[in-house]
């Protein structure tokens, strides 16, 4: 049984690296990397590892449940291989976590590489001399090896998307709001006000949509996720109707709770980081939300780039993860 479950994910690998080869980018000397969005490949010793106390951290840290979703989702899948059964096809994967355990080595330590076997590919190796080394090392640099995981995958979903990120919308972007953004085709603009911007992409199951909201700074209180809160819903509730008479879109305060951090390497090198739930008062109708929150010295204004997915009863994780890339592509125009 084991041997089929091998030989039939060696078969799926064969066939998308097959694919990947053709659209392969000529500037690279590296094969295409392979593997799905949001995944991690972990390499261990032996199913042992996977299933002791080493497994059992990775899955606590990686498999921890994305916040903000409406449906139970990991913020990473993870596939576990022995190094035995490591071979060149599996190198290629995209993103690569590899443990190594041994008692010759002195100190634990965390090492980071990016394209070795692969482009473009994040390589995480965790070295340790036995099981509790493992775990602590983990414990201290987690949040840094899931930081560098993101990032990876934000920078290639932003190559794919911007050799069509040319187009009115990123024109229209730049002219009112002086902000130069990633928005590939497919999204179209649905509203452009001074003070706000709906841009929408609209496909057979699914909807992914942008608000940029825009309004005079006066001092920081208005980064606390209250009054975010509270400024996203004014300009929803005045520019985003829904469907039914006298209902708009919210900001859900009931069910989840918006949750708050700050993220020091945005567009102005600090921002409000917001994940939760939207709702549409006055109808059945709601999802996922991520926002981010900055100063534009530029013009003295406060700014929110808010996003959020309609996917119903289908998962959504990649979805968003897909317009963070594309919020995070920000920059000043000048």
């Amino acid at each position: 049984m084991i041997k089929k479950r091998i030989f039939g994910f060696l078969f799926i690998l064969s066939l998308v690296l097959l694919t990947s080869s053709c659209d392969q980018n000529n500037k690279s000397t590296k094969p295409r990397s392979i593997g799905n969005t949001s995944e991690i490949l972990v390499v261990l010793d032996s199913q042992k590892q996977w299933d002791n106390t080493i497994g059992k951290t990775i899955r606590t840290y990686f498999e921890q449940e994305q916040y903000g979703l409406n449906q139970v989702e990991p913020i990473f899948k993870l596939a576990h291989i022995s190094k035995q059964n490591f071979s060149d096809l599996f190198k290629k994967h995209r993103n690569i976590l590899i443990v190594h355990i041994d008692p010759k080595i002195e100190k634990s330590k965390v090492e980071s590489f990016e394209d070795l076997w692969s482009s473009p590919q994040q390589i995480i190796n965790i070295h340790a001399p036995n099981n509790r080394a493992f775990v602590s090392t983990l414990n201290e640099n987690a949040t840094a090896i899931i930081d560098k995981y993101n990032l990876a995958e934000r920078k290639r979903i932003l190559s794919v998307f911007r050799p069509s990120s040319r187009n009115k919308v990123s024109s229209e972007i730049a002219e009112t709001f002086q902000l130069k953004m990633t928005v590939p085709s497919g999204f179209f603009m649905a509203k452009n006000e001074s003070d706000f911007m709906w841009i929408r992409k609209e496909a057979n199951e699914y909807s992914q949509c942008i608000f940029i909201i825009s309004e005079p700074y006066k001092d920081t209180a208005q980064f606390s996720t209250s009054s975010i809160v509270a400024r996203t819903n004014r300009f929803l509730e005045q520019y985003v109707p829904g469907d039914q008479r006298d209902s708009f879109m919210q900001i859900d305060e009931e069910f989840v709770i918006p949750q708050g951090k700050i993220i020091e390497n945005f567009v102005s090198g600090y921002a409000i980081e917001l994940r939760g739930l939207w709702n549409v008062e006055g109808d059945f109708m709601g999802g996922p939300f991520l926002s981010y929150t900055f100063l534009d010295s530029r013009s003295n204004k406060i700014v929110t780039l808010h996003s959020y997915v309609y996917h119903p009863n289908k998962k959504k994780r990649d979805l968003l993860r897909q317009l963070e890339s594309i919020l995070y592509s920000t920059q000043f125009t000048k």
